[in-house]
């Protein structure tokens, strides 16, 4: 083993060696205003202040036309004062009317919309940094970026931005504090690119790297921001506390009166590293999980979304990218909805605490909790650790630890170590990244003792424009159950890997790209024998010009479980199966007021047959109304028999201002026969503080109609203040 490591080292170092080099990147001074100079943030740009100040310009496409120069010409101009970063863009347009704005709800303000996205590497690391992107309707949204390659667009950070249509395009201000961002105050120049949708044209320009396989955010290959120096940042304290109150009725708990209070408290120890103290942790705001039924054997994953632990989540990120897989992870070492949640229950959280940040060539993690306890288990301490090093140009080498076990008084650690090479000047100019991790695990058993048991394994991923590929390994031993993650099945080896060829015809054409491709994954038991298959083709992937999507992809699967399982109403006992099935999916383009995605699905499975077919659409009358439509209908006929599944959603949103919304979601599966109704009202009163009005009601369906089994309303304020 250690001389393969050998091997894969110097095959990294000499494939670096011959990248070429760099293009020159472009480079932009931040106009340092007067003492006493200010900018009003309206998206009218009339101050001089941006008359005086430098512009960048000459944005070329990424898609469709790579390299080839922008329609429509597109300048910014930075500025910044003590507390502040200034940005406006000015979005010429030869046809104003067609300027596209279709949504004001922060974070979904891409959908139909033209929009700029503006990056910043703080630290000018080409690693690390922030998104923030704006639409014609004033609309946010915003992330943060982990080591080139993850996105955390669940963050909210504290800022101002202003559109305006005019009869020269629209324009964008916006002022960003520096209390919101982590940076070096000794640092002169940022890492910087911008990127801006025409949607009527379906083009995408941005100010420099030009590749397609890339994205905007990609520090390495950003341009630079000069001039930059006597930032302050204050004190580093934030306080954010707020009160809410609660109404409940139905159920076994009966009607129920009550409210709470609680705070967050965090503090800059130094411009980048910071500690966060919440009590009495509440999520009453947090946006309800979609309903799925489940159709295979293993454990449904739901992603996290409640804010305090998304923040500063990529700290976290293990191995190679597990939490972006589309599937859901195989396994997470570390998954927060272990803390406060237990099989959908919540579990009060008393007292949460969090290190995060960066300290010198370190990113640090430390996250602790103590929860009430779920039923019949006592309060609990909780905790995850993870710190990583940079190394080379975009690599990093880490360690990851966790303790505790929310839904047990028994012991349970993990520690694990992992490590990421990343390049973009493999064989000149193409990206390589290879992950290799390994994991241990410490469980103590009931009744006295304890056991171990590990997980390891290595990734490789080619993944750029014309080729894209990727050859992963993974083994979890078959006592590996980490108590703070997530794990779809134990004792496992498992192979995968996918090739796909993207060929671009260019020019003005019928479509923009034809993607081909092949994957494939085996899973064996480490005790011998296997455990599932799949091998998958896609004839075609056909991007056309107006940005509508085909696409058709045939599988072959293998399962064979050793015990019987449940699927809806049908057990499937233990055996060897094997079926064929085809999918065929149809996307339009969201440049249209009505669009949406549709798909068929039908094959073998098991010992009999599944056929799906699936919906989903969306309306977008005006810039301040959403509704969208989700339908799903599954046939199974199987041995034990046979049933049909209705699965469906209707969301409507309503934005009086970007600021101001109100939405309300329907979900309905025939299976459980369950409604369930969740209506919320956002209001940011001002940056960063925010009232919240909630409705959760959970109803049957019964013969004679809905029945009420639970009513909850929420009413929360918070408020952020800085110091």
């Amino acid at each position: 083993m250690r001389s393969g490591f050998y091997y894969l080292a110097a095959f990294f170092w000499l494939g670096s060696l011959a990248g070429g080099h760099a293009e020159q990147k472009p480079r932009i001074a931040a106009l340092k205003l007067e003492p006493g100079e200010r900018l009003k943030v309206d998206g009218l740009l009339d101050e001089e202040a941006w008359q005086r100040a430098p512009k960048g310009g000459g944005f070329r496409q990424y898609d469709p036309g790579r390299g080839t120069p922008a329609t429509e010409r597109t300048e910014f101009a930075i500025a910044y004062d003590l507390d502040h970063l200034y940005v406006a863009v000015w979005c010429y347009d030869s046809e104003p009317g067609g300027v596209m704005a279709r949504s004001m709800v922060r974070d979904r303000m891409y959908t139909g919309s033209d929009f700029v996205y503006l990056f910043f590497d703080t630290y000018h690391d080409q690693r690390n940094g922030y998104v923030f992107a704006v639409n014609p309707t004033g609309a946010q949204s915003d992330a943060l970026i982990t080591n080139n390659t993850g996105r955390n667009f669940s963050w909210d950070g504290i800022w101002t931005s202003k559109a305006v249509i005019t009869k020269e395009g629209w324009f964008v201000e916006m002022a960003v504090p520096f209390k919101t961002l982590s940076f070096d105050p000794e640092g002169t120049v940022w890492g910087f690119n911008m990127s801006r949708r025409i949607r009527r044209k379906n083009e995408s320009v941005r100010w420099t790297g030009w590749k397609d396989e890339i994205k905007s955010h990609n520090a390495v290959e950003a341009g630079d921001i000069t001039g930059l120096g006597g930032m302050r940042q204050g004190l580093g304290l934030e306080l954010s506390p707020y009160a809410v109150g609660r109404y409940g009725s139905g159920g076994s708990e009966g009607d129920s009166l009550g409210g709470d209070v609680g705070a967050n408290i965090r503090y800059r120890v130094t411009p980048s590293f910071s500690a966060t103290l919440s009590y009495n942790t509440d999520f009453a705001e947090t946006e309800v999980d979609q309903r799925v039924v489940n159709f295979s054997r293993f454990p449904l994953f739901f992603p996290e979304k409640r804010d305090f632990f998304l923040e500063d989540s990529g700290i976290y990120d293990f191995g190679p990218g597990m939490q972006r897989k589309s599937r859901g992870p195989t396994f997470l070492p570390y998954f927060t909805r272990r803390i406060g949640l237990a099989d959908g229950e919540i579990i009060p959280i008393q007292l949460a605490s969090k290190l995060a940040g960066r300290l010198g060539d370190y990113d640090v993690g430390l996250t602790h909790a103590r929860l009430a306890g779920s039923s019949g288990v006592g309060e609990q301490d909780v905790f995850a650790a993870r710190v990583t090093k940079q190394v080379f140009a975009q690599s990093r080498v880490g360690v990851i630890a966790t303790g505790g076990n929310p839904a047990s008084s028994l012991d349970n650690y993990v520690g694990g170590l992992d490590f990421t090479y990343r390049t973009n000047e493999f064989l000149q100019d193409k990206i390589l990244e290879a992950n290799f991790y390994a994991l241990g695990n410490y469980v103590e058993a009931t009744g006295g003792g304890h056991g171990t048991d590990y997980a390891f394994g290595a990734q490789v991923s080619y993944p750029n424009d014309r080729w894209d590929g990727t050859l992963s390994y993974m083994e979890i031993g078959s006592n590996f159950n980490p108590a703070m993650g997530y794990v779809q099945r134990t004792g496992v080896r498992t192979v995968s890997g996918l090739l796909r060829r993207k060929d671009r015809p260019g020019g003005s054409g019928w479509y923009r790209q034809l993607a081909r491709g092949a994957d494939f994954q085996v899973t064996s038991l480490t005790s011998g024998g296997l455990d599932s298959a799949r091998f998958g083709v896609v004839p075609f992937n056909i991007d056309f010009a107006s940005t509508d999507e085909l696409f058709l992809r045939i599988s072959h699967d293998v399962d064979r479980p050793l015990e019987g399982f449940d699927i809806g109403n049908v057990t499937v006992p233990a055996g060897n199966y094997s079926w064929t099935k085809a999918r065929l999916e149809y996307e339009t383009t969201s440049s249209r007021p009505v669009w949406g995605e549709f798909s068929v699905e039908a094959g073998q499975f098991y010992d009999g047959w599944r056929a799906k077919a699936s919906a989903e659409l969306e309306w977008n009358p005006n810039r301040h109304f959403r509704i969208k439509g989700t339908y799903q209908y599954n046939r199974v006929d199987l041995g034990g028999g046979e049933f049909d599944a209705h699965v469906g959603s209707l969301g409507v949103n309503w934005n009086l201002t970007p600021d101001l919304g109100w939405s309300s979601l329907v979900q309905y599966d025939s299976l459980s026969r369950e409604v369930g109704f969740n209506s919320r009202i956002r209001w940011e009163y001002r940056p960063g503080s925010t009232i919240f009005l909630v409705l959760n009601q959970s109803l049957l369906a019964e013969d004679r109609g809905l029945g009420l089994e639970r009513s909850d309303l929420t009413l929360k304020a918070d408020a952020t203040f800085r110091f």
